[in-house]
This record gives structure tokens, sequence and C-alpha cells, in this order.
């Protein structure tokens, strides 16, 4: 395995050492870094199998079956047979836990989702003072904060570029690990785009390496990058439809932002709040709080994170991986809740071509437009714009990026 040289070996050094007690090592990050793929590589490490007695593997997932996984649990110690696959749930984990009960054992549970998950899961697994472990690995730091008895959670990094290369290198060449020297440029020009993902980058290192290795197919590939990692979007599906509704408006609401740019804390927030995605606290917190506390929740479900920190530890920037970004921008156009222009934002992309243009938007009908934002090019344009007739749904306007030549604006409730 690529990557992660320096985790692996901090993981085993808390794997078999500490304190005599059960612990818990909690891996969590976004979809697709790899969590399940390290938590495998510190399962089968010579080091950790030699030191426990009993080695176990079992997968929680989003839709999370209690008697499943303790028959995916007893199956690996027992035959299931016909008595055995009678029994209750209880009865299940009283034998999983008889089997356990006094020996040093390490447990992987792959992929959790909830606290009360995790509380089922963790009932037939003994604390003898064996120095037991159980490595978790879930989307969510809610869950791996949950999950404490001693070690702190380890929050999985993105690749580095060398590392990005790397992982694309071996996938594409197998054996040999050999790259031609005409593809190396472009192939880690390709492996950067996948933003440090491992799973982006073996999606389009299996690309790659179905067909003839030359420039000009690895260049096709590269241009058309984002189309071609369907298998990201369906990682990154699931964990958008665990979000309760109000955090999925509020992560929408990336796609409203250029892909790779830094977003301002103190804008978003009082957008959000403009968009009426902020409800009213019953405990005297202020919108901006509550709103707060909505980003809060994005990052630790690990679709967003954070890009700028000042020196008092105050959260300035946020931002969200392209492929992310991309997901949400399809997500937003499915389910009109964004598009260019639509029933509820229209988005006008001054051109970034290098030419300066003048938008004459004074006869542009907006009569069911609530957002009107303008986002950075290279030459910001000249705007003539009129809302005093037809925009009379308008909520929230951003000129943050124009040059205003003749405007007439009535009442908002927002202007930024």
């Amino acid at each position: 395995m690529v990557g992660f040289s320096e985790e692996t070996e901090m993981l085993i050094e808390k794997l078999v050492t500490g304190h005599r007690q059960l612990d818990v090592i909690s891996i969590f990050g976004m979809p697709g870094l790899g969590k399940t793929t390290l938590a495998k590589r510190l399962y089968d490490h010579e080091a950790i199998s030699n030191r426990f007695y009993i080695r176990l593997w079992c997968c929680s997932s989003q839709s999370y079956d209690k008697r499943a996984l303790l028959f995916e649990l007893l199956g690996h110690i027992c035959e299931l047979d016909d008595i055995t696959k009678e029994k209750s749930d209880d009865e299940l984990a009283e034998k999983l836990y008889r089997y356990l009960k006094g020996k040093r054992y390490l447990i992987v549970v792959d992929d959790v989702w909830s606290s009360s998950a995790w509380d089922d899961i963790k009932r037939p697994f003994p604390d003898d003072d064996k120095r037991s472990r159980i490595i978790l690995t879930t989307r969510l730091e809610s869950i791996a904060t949950y999950a404490i008895i001693d070690s702190s959670p380890h929050h999985l990094r993105l690749f580095t570029e060398e590392e990005s290369w790397m992982l694309m290198k071996e996938k594409v060449f197998k054996e040999d690990n050999y790259c031609p020297q005409e593809l190396e440029d472009i192939g880690k020009q390709i492996a950067i785009k996948c933003g440090g993902l491992p799973l982006a980058i073996v999606l389009v290192a299996g690309l790659l390496a179905k067909n003839d290795k030359e420039v000009v197919h690895w260049q096709k590939v590269g241009e058309s990058l984002k189309s071609k990692m369907q298998g990201c979007m369906d990682i990154v599906e699931s964990s958008y439809q665990h979000l309760p509704v109000h955090l999925q408006n509020c992560f929408l609401y990336f796609a409203s932002f250029l892909e790779g740019k830094k977003v301002p804390v103190q804008k978003l927030i009082r957008l959000w709040i403009a968009e009426n995605f902020v409800e009213a606290s019953t405990i005297s917190k202020s919108l901006e709080m509550v709103a707060m506390d909505y980003l809060m929740d994005l990052l630790r479900s690990n679709l967003v994170m954070v890009a700028k920190i000042n020196s008092s530890g105050e959260l300035k920037a946020v931002h969200i991986h392209d492929l992310i970004h991309e997901f949400s921008l399809m997500k937003a156009r499915i389910g009109n809740f964004l598009l260019r222009i639509n029933d509820q934002l229209i988005y006008i992309f001054p051109s970034s071509k290098g030419r300066s243009g003048r938008l004459d938007i004074l006869a542009t009908s907006g009569q069911n437009i609530n957002t009107l934002r303008f986002l950075p090019s290279v030459n910001s344009p000249w705007v003539d714009l009129d809302l005093t007739k037809s925009w009379k749904h308008l909520r929230v306007l951003d000129l943050s990026f124009v040059k205003l030549h003749e405007t007439h604006v009535g009442a908002l409730q927002f202007l930024i």
C-alpha cells in the first residue's frame, strides 16, 4: 500500500502499547481517503498478527444490521450451523462474549455511522485488562469522538502529490512499476488533479491501465477527468444522504462558489442566514451562532474541510475537495437547487477568457429568482442592473466581483 507510512507506524504503536484496558483506535475522514485500506494494513501487519490471539473483522455500514454483524463476527470463529442461526440476538452476543472472554483480541469495526450502532456493536467485547484493541473507521468525527476510551481519534489526511503519483504509477504499471518518460509529466498532472483523494486516483488509474499507454490517450483522460469519476460520486452520495435536510441545503450552497476557492466563514454564514437556511434557536442562540453550529457539523461530516485558522485559533475560511464540489454542483442541478438560470438562483459567469465585457441585464426578467450572485473572473465586468421592477422575490444580491455601470436597487433583505 502506497502512502500513510508514518500513520501506519504511529497507529501500530497505539495498538501494541498503552494501558492494559480495552482501547479504541478510531480512524476518521472524508469518503474515499482509504480508511478501510489503512485498517486492513494494520490488521494484517506482522507486528499485529503476532500480538493478538484473536483478530476479527466486521463492517457496520450505513444500513446497520445487528444480527448480520453478529453472524459476520461469529463466522470467523465457529461454524454457523442451523442451531446457531436460530439463536436470538442476545444469545449470539453472549456466545461471542464468552469466546472473547479472557483473550487478547483485535477487532476491526469498519464504517460506523451512528452512536447507537456503536453502542450495540461494542456490548459483546469484554474488557479483561488483556490489552485488547478495537479499530473503528468512520466518516464522522462525532462517532470517532463518541467511541473514545483512551486514545484520541486519528483524522486521516489527503495524499501528498508525491504519494498520489506513486499510487497512480503502481496501479497503472502493476508489477514493474515503470512509467515511460513520455508519460511521466502528463501522469503526474493527472495524479495532482485527483486532489490527493486515493479513491479518485485508483479509479483514474484503472482507466489509464485499460487502454494503450500513449500520450494522446492520457491527455484525453486528463481533460475529461470529472466525468470519469462516477464511482467516487456514488460514495459521496451516501455521506450526503446521511445529513439532515437543513445541512443538505447548507452543503449544496458550496456549489455557488468557484471550485478550489477558500470560502470566508463570515460571508458563508451571512449568506446561509439570508437564504433562510438557518432556523432560530430555542435556547437564545443568535442566528450567527446557530449557523456556526451547522458549519461545525459539516466539518465533522468530513464533506467540508478547514482552509484557514487565524493565530487565535478562530476558523476564518473553509473549502471542499474538487470532487465533492463537482458532486455538490451535480446534486444542486438535479434538484433544481442551483442552476446557471433557474427558479431559485441565477448564476452569471463573467468571461474568464481575458475579455472585459459589459453585462446588460436591465431587461432580464427575475420574477422567480431568490438569489443573484456574481462570481470572480479575470476581468470584472461592468453591469447594468435594474431591480425595481420584476425582481420582487430577490433576497440576496452579491456584487462583490463586478463594477456597477447603471443600477437601480429597491429594498433587499441582503446586499453584499
